[in-house]
């Protein structure tokens, strides 16, 4: 007897067929697991500017010290906060976010004045007024001649009672490190300007 072969292209259609069945199967488990599996959740984005950032807490500017760091040593400055609220918290803003470190000393007129700033921020500010006298120790926001703002960042010390001829903002003076101040020259560094609280 004889037995009969399979056609050979039945034998195809028969295996594309039970693929096919097979491939349904894989997809109707996938997405009856998916279902069960809810939405997909969002994956974390990273920012250009890179990882997030941690929040820095907000700093009350009645009870803040500035520790400005030079080259020749350490200054200390207390705030005049009632009297520049948004001078004092640009300044602090300013030195958190890291504008005056390693910034020189431009301009040094012996037994006058010390001024520096940042060549990062080229802004201006309102001039806050008050009944303080540019004395020694005392920090003046700087600002160009007849100008009715004053720079967000080039502020300057006095080393003696000064003749303003305009307007200008007071903000702090100094309390620690008046020999410091009266050493610097053209050039010198401030390396860093950190914050703490009084006491």
């Amino acid at each position: 007897m004889l037995s009969q072969s399979r056609n050979p292209l039945s034998n195809i259609t028969y295996c594309i067929a039970m693929l096919l069945v097979a491939l349904f199967t894989v997809y109707v488990t996938s997405c009856s697991q998916e279902e069960k599996a809810g939405p997909p959740k969002p994956r974390p984005r990273r920012t250009a500017s890179g990882p997030a950032q941690e929040k820095k807490p907000k700093i009350d500017i009645h009870n803040t010290v500035a520790v400005i760091e030079t080259v020749k040593g350490m200054i200390e400055v207390e705030f005049f906060a009632d009297d520049a609220p948004q001078t004092v918290e640009n300044f602090i803003k300013n030195a958190r976010l890291g504008y005056y470190k390693n910034e020189p000393f431009h301009r040094v007129e012996p037994q006058t004045l010390i001024q520096a700033g940042s060549h990062m921020l080229r802004d201006t500010i309102p001039i806050e007024t008050s009944d303080h006298k540019p004395v020694r120790g005392i920090l003046v926001m700087a600002k160009e001649t007849g100008a009715t703002v004053a720079d967000a960042s080039e502020f300057f010390i006095c080393l003696d009672t000064l003749e303003l001829d305009s307007e200008f903002t007071m903000f702090g003076k100094v309390t620690k490190g008046f020999d410091v101040i009266d050493s610097i020259k053209q050039g010198d560094k401030i390396l860093t300007v950190t914050l703490r609280e009084k006491g």
